[in-house]
């Protein structure tokens, strides 16, 4: 991915929102169905309102997140990040949450970076040896280039940043 950080450096704040919609939208398309089964019931309608918060802002046009609704989401979202039966799901909750809301404007490099490894985290990397806290970073991009699906993602992710940089 370190070759692809410059090109996302390249994008302006709309076209990484745009990124950041697609890689939210593939990431949910390819959940693995035990991840997919809980989803089922309010953690659904959860995901595609926001969604659809996160793809109206990428539009040019972001909803009033100054409004109830937009504030009972972001409360939804962080509820359903923190419930135990979802835990395989709180890198996605996580990342709606952060996305949903955001001013196109304010979508930075770093910002797009965060959102991308939470998604290569959810459902992608599921297989990944638990790592203790603050275990190298090559010691964790090892563990992952040795894991089939979450390489899969990464080359997504890829491909989605070399494809929005020749826009």
């Amino acid at each position: 991915m370190a070759d692809e950080i410059p090109l996302l450096g390249r994008l302006d704040y709309g076209s990484q929102l745009n990124l950041i919609v697609r890689l939210l939208e593939w990431t949910v398309e390819v959940l693995p169905s035990g991840a997919r089964e809980l989803l089922e019931g309010e953690g659904r309608g959860a995901v595609e309102a926001a969604l659809d918060y996160v793809r109206a802002a990428a539009a040019g046009s972001p909803p009033d997140v100054e409004s109830e609704t937009f504030e009972e989401l972001e409360d939804h979202l962080s509820v359903l990040a923190d419930e135990v039966d979802l835990q395989d799901l709180w890198q996605l909750f996580v990342a709606l949450s952060d996305s949903v809301g955001v001013p196109a404007e304010d979508v930075t490099v770093d910002f797009t970076r965060t959102i991308m490894s939470a998604c290569c985290d959810v459902g992608d990397c599921e297989d990944l040896p638990e790592l203790p806290l603050g275990t190298a970073e090559p010691v964790i991009l090892d563990a992952e280039r040795a894991n089939a699906n979450c390489m899969r993602a990464i080359e997504y992710q890829k491909q989605l940043v070399r494809t929005a940089a020749q826009d």
